[in-house]
């Protein structure tokens, strides 16, 4: 372990945290819709961010259209979310402090792995799990999961214990492709590509829970996924396109051919004028 890379991962183990903690606190107040809706509104802000520290171009037309879909779909699911009828913003608390630490999550971990000198994709995943112990340990004792009740009642068989050593085995390869991911594709299109990976979440919980959204607000969670989808990764604002640079290519030869054009035309001139003299002479003579 190097401080000077500990310190940076330290603060993202710590937004990490609290994010699950408040991630915690709105699956009490709502259902896993509404976080899934508030997650499809992630890429809206991490744009911003991206567009100024990570100098990418402004969205085009076809990725703007699709965060206003994401946009929509949001505002539709909330006008219909029987939880926002019923208890009012006050049920949004929690769901925009994660979606706040959230977004800064997303852009910070695209620093991580393009801002630090690293080894290797297995420093990040190293890091982060390391330094999580802690913090989870306190997050579980704060959610009440070391009660002496909740301790007595864990029976681990074989079974379960191979279960449990698997997901440990899924949860690293998971941290290692997350981290693969942000290091290949903008912050926004890793947030894009969270959201629509939540269809598969939406599934479930239609088909084994019962705290789950009506119809009208599947369709608004549907149009956020589909926003999500349809978005495109914005370039560096500095960066060319291909056909820009092969353009400037074919301009930058053109200009070539017309100095040495030029220089060859004056040459010309000068040996013309420079023989006609003489002649002229003789002509005094």
């Amino acid at each position: 372990f190097e401080w000077r890379k500990v310190k940076y991962f330290l603060i993202y183990v710590l937004s990490f945290s609290i994010g699950t903690w408040t991630n915690i606190k709105v699956l009490q107040d709502a259902n896993v819709e509404t976080v899934i809706v508030f997650r499809s509104c992630t890429p809206l802000a991490v744009c911003i961010f991206d567009h100024f520290i990570y100098r990418r171009a402004v969205p085009s037309a076809r990725s703007c259209a699709a965060l206003l879909l994401i946009t929509a779909g949001a505002v539709a699911y909330i006008a219909c979310d029987r939880e926002f009828r019923a208890k009012g913003v006050r049920a949004y608390f929690w769901a925009s402090v994660w979606w706040a630490v959230l977004v800064f999550q997303l852009t910070y971990g695209k620093f991580l792995v393009t801002g630090i000198p690293l080894r290797s994709l297995w420093t990040p995943v190293l890091y982060t799990n390391s330094l999580s112990i802690l913090p989870t340990l306190l997050v579980g004792v704060a959610s009440g999961e070391f009660t002496r009740a909740r301790l007595e009642a864990i029976e681990l068989s074989p079974v379960g214990g191979s279960w449990l050593l698997l997901s440990c085995l899924v949860g690293i390869g998971i941290s290692w492709s997350g981290f693969w991911c942000q290091s290949l594709i903008t912050a926004t299109a890793y947030t894009v590509v969270g959201v629509t990976n939540k269809m598969l979440t939406v599934t479930v919980n239609v088909l084994i829970w019962d705290k789950h959204a009506s119809p009208y607000g599947i369709a608004s969670l549907l149009l956020c996924l589909i926003g999500g989808s349809l978005y495109q990764q914005a370039p560096l604002r500095d960066a060319l396109s291909e056909e820009e640079r092969v353009g400037l290519r074919e301009s930058s030869l053109e200009s070539s051919r017309n100095r040495a054009a030029s220089k060859l035309l004056r040459q010309s001139s000068g040996d013309s004028s420079y023989g006609a003299a003489p002649a002229s002479d003789e002509e005094d003579v």
